[in-house]
């Protein structure tokens, strides 16, 4: 394996291309689904089905294609995804119509999954441990700014051209990844392991559960939680979700020890990432909501103000990058934690005298959280498991993060409607930011609890 800094900086690129593509492409439709509506002549509640099943095939099979890399090689798989992705992307372009549409966003998806599923494993079980930390805080970067640039690139192309672009965009990226794999396989000799089995039973039970639990919460988006689509789904996921615990449990072959969840360490960062993937998602959410209908902004400004809390985790992610390895995992996210919650403490208690420029400025500031937080969380999770491991893992941080975001999607939209008088919308974005602050505080209490032992054992 090459050692120079030039081989990282190949590793964390190749990997770091289909983590940012794949997160860019769940938000750049977003905002053409108006021309989408109009373009094929439905109801933009239908066509809202191509964000719906892109969303539920990649958390839904991403844990699946996590451990076939585990099993046959990362790159293999990896590389497979970029193709999937490149086919998919062309073909979403060239619809003709909305099944056709949907269609291929469902297959855009399962590629995705397989890009997620094995990106940051590719980092660490190809670059040594005490190299990772940079690596790790550059693939957070482009985690993070994947879905605030969507909606912009998206309105960039539609503004420009017309909406196949928004789709093809992807094909010199694609390209650029997989000369990259072909680079790599050069220096990287990685063992096929035969030591892995593939639990079919458990990966049908898992994919079953998250499937119902997304479809669930994408109708309690729009309906109360008595509607019949609502229950009967999340009944469905509680039935299947116990089955797979017991299941996992009793199988020799696991496709997630469950076991691991004892490790307080990796369990505790776990919660943390389903509860950062949520709150992060508020900070896109509810700003557009109150800057256009009571600060009255234009899109391109709403745009620019849903930058800043990616700027701020761009920031500061090479630095904990750099750090993770000086400071330690729980400190750095304590300190992000930390920084977080004191960001949407503030947006709640000061919601109704707040101007565009000061949430701004404490997006900003919950970016910078970010950026200390997320880096230091991929390290201590991947850190748990040996490198055979790495893929499964890899997979079900990002699966879970994914879920976190369609829960707290959904409860935000019980919080704010864009159907909300004045009062009632500043209202109920108040109790959100409050809402996700205090998961917040819940997710860091483990860390705290941590650091006070490991200080009085010093002591």
């Amino acid at each position: 394996m090459n050692s120079s800094k030039y081989f990282d900086h190949l590793v964390v690129l190749t990997a770091g291309i289909g983590m940012f593509l794949s997160t860019l492409d769940s938000g750049i439709i977003n905002v053409a689904l108006p021309t989408l509506s109009k373009s094929f002549n439905v109801d933009a509640s239908f066509i809202s089905w191509s964000i719906t099943l892109y969303t539920l095939l990649l958390t839904g099979t991403i844990i699946i294609f996590g451990r076939l890399s585990d099993k046959y090689n990362r790159l293999n798989i990896y590389s497979i995804g970029l193709t999937v992705f490149l086919i998919s992307s062309i073909l979403c372009g060239f619809s003709n119509n909305v099944v056709e549409l949907i269609t291929f966003r469902g297959l855009q998806g399962i590629g995705a999954a397989m890009l997620q599923g094995t990106a940051t494993a590719i980092i660490t079980t190809t670059i040594p441990e005490h190299r990772q930390g940079p690596a790790l805080g550059t693939l957070s970067i482009l985690l993070g700014i994947g879905p605030v640039l969507g909606p912009s690139i998206g309105g960039l192309l539609i503004s420009i051209g017309n909406w196949r672009w928004i789709f093809w965009i992807n094909i010199p990226f694609i390209f650029i990844g997989l000369i990259g794999c072909l680079l790599l396989k050069k220096y990287i000799k990685e063992p096929k392991s035969v030591s892995i089995h593939l639990d079919i039973r458990g990966n049908s039970l898992l994919f079953v559960s998250i499937l119902c639990l997304l479809v669930s919460l994408t109708s309690w988006s729009h309906h109360s939680f008595f509607n019949i689509s609502v229950y009967s789904n999340f009944l469905i996921f509680i039935v299947t979700f116990c089955l797979f615990i017991v299941w996992e449990l009793k199988t020799n072959h696991p496709i997630i020890n469950l076991r691991l969840f004892k490790n307080i360490s990796f369990s505790s960062s776990i919660f943390a990432i389903f509860v950062f993937g949520g709150t992060t998602s508020l900070g896109f959410i509810i700003p557009p909501y109150i800057l256009e209908k009571i600060n009255h902004l234009s899109s391109w400004q709403i745009g620019l103000v849903n930058l800043t809390s990616p700027l701020g985790l761009v920031l500061i992610s090479k630095i904990t990058g750099k750090l993770i390895s000086r400071v330690g995992n729980t400190i750095l996210m304590t300190v992000g934690l930390v920084i977080m919650i004191a960001s949407y403490t503030s947006l709640g208690l000061l919601q109704y005298i707040l101007n565009p420029i000061t949430i701004s400025l404490l997006l900003l500031i919950y970016g910078i959280g970010g950026g200390f937080f997320l880096p230091s969380n991929t390290s201590a999770i991947m850190g748990t498991v040996s490198k055979d491991m790495q893929g499964t893992v890899g997979a079900t941080q990002r699966m879970v993060q994914n879920i976190g975001i369609a829960v707290y999607t959904a409860i935000t939209s019980l919080f704010i409607s864009n159907q909300s008088q004045t009062n009632q919308l500043i209202t109920g974005a108040s109790h959100a930011w409050l809402f996700a602050s205090a998961t917040l505080f819940l997710s860091l209490l483990p860390f705290l609890l941590k650091l006070l032992h490991h200080k009085s054992e010093a002591t």
